[in-house]
């Protein structure tokens, strides 16, 4: 009897060392969070990721694989702003761990302490897919990715104080990165400020305040709602008119409409990501960066855009 307990004892050593040795199981909506947290929580940590970052923002197919992956989460990282109202809460819900339902202690939302773009004055349906506190394309934009870490940081601790000493260390040094990261962007994208652009979605806010460049309109005629003849007609006079030079559109969108109308109007269609994954190589959140500002600029270049319509002194592109 006494042998029998001795080895039922060393047969739970390795699940109990597996348990010590990953402390936070994390499940981060979208590849920009998970590679945030992996920068910071690095071993202590076990992620698992939802989308690709291949799909809209709003829209990523819900799969049943992600049921079992979000039973056993103790954080769900979210961009918040409801950018994964279509389909994050209804699998958090269904996974039956109420610890990472929405409005719960697990459920973490990014955007706390972003300088938030786009913030309706009035909610109405009329006005298409509102987001009630403001723009949740966060990701998008260079000057928010240190707020970004900082929140995910902050929720490790809090959930494994043990860890803090690792999370902070690895957090000073990433913010050291992405402040270094901005000011090279900043100085590298100034040729963008003061040029005007036409967007297919209202979701490229971030980017534009941090470049300095200006979004005269979108494709939707709201969000959501689908172009109509009418629209586009208005909105090609008003191209003309500010000398717009760029169509932007990003890899989950339809090509064929935004390039259409940046040959209507004389400009060129250029295609971001929205998110780490959209384009093959773009593995980190600073290579979205570089790649959004890489295809920007060649944006300007291939179309021979014209000085600026506002002097660039006229700008102020902030950090959050």
């Amino acid at each position: 009897m006494k042998t029998l307990k001795i080895l039922t004892f060393l047969l739970m050593l390795p699940a109990a060392g597996a348990a010590w040795a990953t402390e936070v199981n994390v499940v981060a909506a979208i590849p920009d969070l998970g590679v945030m947290a992996k920068r910071i929580g690095g071993d202590r940590i076990e992620l698992t990721v939802l989308a690709s970052g291949r799909e809209d923002l709003h829209g990523v197919p819900a799969r049943p694989s992600f049921i079992p992956k979000l039973h056993k989460a103790d954080l769900l990282l979210t961009l918040g702003l409801d950018a994964e109202h279509a389909w994050l809460p209804a699998l958090a819900a269904e996974a039956r761990n109420a610890r990472i339902m929405e409005d719960r202690e697990g459920w973490i939302e990014v955007f706390e302490g972003v300088e938030l773009e786009d913030v309706p004055e009035v909610i109405s349906r009329a006005e298409g897919e509102q987001h009630a506190e403001g723009n949740p394309h966060i990701n998008i934009g260079p000057q928010n990715g240190r707020v970004m870490a900082e929140n995910i940081a902050y929720a490790l601790m809090e959930f494994d104080p043990a860890g803090e000493d690792l999370y902070q260390a690895n957090l000073d040094a990433y913010l050291a990165e992405l402040e270094a990261m901005e000011a090279s962007l900043r100085e590298r994208g100034r040729r963008l400020r003061g040029h005007t652009v036409i967007s297919y979605h209202a979701d490229i806010s971030y980017l534009a305040r941090f470049y300095g460049f200006e979004v005269i309109g979108t494709l939707e005629p709201k969000p959501g709602i689908e172009p109509t003849a009418r629209h586009l007609a208005r909105l090609a006079k008003e191209s003309r008119e500010r000398g717009v030079c760029l169509v932007i559109y990003n890899q989950a969108q339809p090509a064929k409409l935004p390039e259409k109308f940046a040959k209507r109007v004389d400009a060129q269609a250029v295609m971001i990501g929205n998110m780490v994954g959209a384009v093959p190589g773009v593995e980190t959140w600073r290579e979205l960066q570089e790649y959004n500002l890489r295809v920007l600029l060649e944006g300007l270049d291939q179309v021979g855009c014209c000085p600026p319509i506002r002097s660039a002194s006229t700008w102020t592109v902030g950090i959050s």
